[in-house]
């Protein structure tokens, strides 16, 4: 018998926004919260979404570690990079974790990673040095809808 499924939705804590744009007499702005929701089975789970800093991706992982399941799957919901740039630090958790995202979302995310959006987010350490070794797995649009992701 197939145990239901369970979600639970973690939500970031705000960052600053790096920005040159700001209105007239606005001095900071702040990302507004980010959430990942956390799909899981009796043991196994899968993370939709991560955040933008190592920091969040690390207390993320914290969260997703003490649900006490086995993470099997990364899924990004579209390819902006405070839904994707955590995956190598949830990875670094959770190394047997598979990253899957739409053809589409991989367009963007290739975008995302280009030198000049990186550092509208700020310095690489707090996105992480590892971004610069990112790796996306591409995968067809076809190919994601048949995905079957196993949660037992």
């Amino acid at each position: 018998m197939n145990s239901p499924l369970k979600w639970d939705v973690f939500v970031s804590s705000q960052i600053p926004a790096v920005t040159r744009d700001l209105a007239p007499g606005v001095t900071d702005m702040k990302w507004s919260p980010i959430s990942s929701t956390l799909i899981s089975g009796e043991r196994d789970a899968v993370l939709v979404d991560t955040f933008i800093t190592v920091e969040q991706n690390r207390v993320l992982a914290e969260w997703v570690a003490a649900s006490g399941k086995n993470l099997t799957t990364i899924y990004a919901t579209h390819g902006h990079g405070d839904h994707f740039f955590g995956v190598n630090t949830i990875q670094l958790r959770f190394p047997n974790a598979r990253f899957v995202a739409s053809r589409d979302a991989i367009s963007v995310m290739r975008r995302q990673l280009s030198p000049p959006v990186l550092e509208a987010f700020g310095s690489p350490d707090s996105l992480g040095r590892s971004m610069r070794h990112f790796r996306l797995q591409r995968i067809s649009l076809a190919a994601l809808s048949n995905l079957k992701v196993r949660i037992s």
